[in-house]
């Protein structure tokens, strides 16, 4: 079993991000999953790029910056279900990193 984090911080990287993790859970099913949403990035959570995977791959946390959310006007209303919102992506990466998990970014 692997422990992996995700960052995206690049709009134009979140299919690439989605497409790694279908592909990485098809070879490690039973592998632990988070995606780290920052940066410019966030505001791709509401406009339902990340729908599939939500529904596809539920066992795939996915983590929204507090952070890029302010500097973008969102809120946790706008987001979709499923989606966990954290005070920063950057501490959040690290705390992942400390627990062991594996760093990949798209």
């Amino acid at each position: 079993m692997s422990n992996v984090v995700i960052h995206v911080d690049e709009p134009q990287k979140v299919a690439m991000a989605i497409s790694n993790s279908h592909n990485f859970l098809a070879l490690r099913p039973t592998s632990t999953l988070v995606i780290v949403v920052n940066g410019p990035a966030i505001t791709t959570l509401t406009t339902g790029a990340w729908d599939a995977l939500l529904t596809e791959l539920p066992q795939v946390e996915v983590d929204a910056c507090q952070n890029a959310m302010r500097s973008h006007q969102l809120t946790a209303a706008d987001l979709p279900t499923g989606v966990t919102v954290v005070p920063a992506g950057v501490v959040r990466l690290v705390e992942l990193q400390e627990r062991g998990y594996a760093y990949l970014k798209p």
